[in-house]
């Protein structure tokens, strides 16, 4: 149960700090593949997992057997929702 408000919470972190970045430098989006807000929210999603250090489809049964493996499929779980 708690594994799931985690993944919630680090999607509503995730949206407003990309949202916020997107707003505050416009240069983003010049970048041809950062500029676009759901790579942007993905990336962010990432390193969230990473700083974190949690394992949200581990925590499911769908570890996987290197680290970033689970760590960009988690991010990519927290992006999703």
């Amino acid at each position: 149960m708690y594994t799931i408000a985690l993944l919630v919470l680090f999607g509503f972190v995730a949206a407003s700090v990309s949202s916020f970045a997107l707003n505050l430098v416009p240069a983003i989006e010049k970048v041809p593949f950062v500029g676009k807000p759901e790579v942007l929210m993905t990336l962010v999603s990432v390193l969230l997992v990473w700083l974190g250090d949690v394992s949200i489809l581990g925590a499911f049964g769908m570890g996987a057997s290197a680290q970033w493996i689970d760590v960009v499929g988690s991010g990519i779980a927290v992006a999703g929702s």
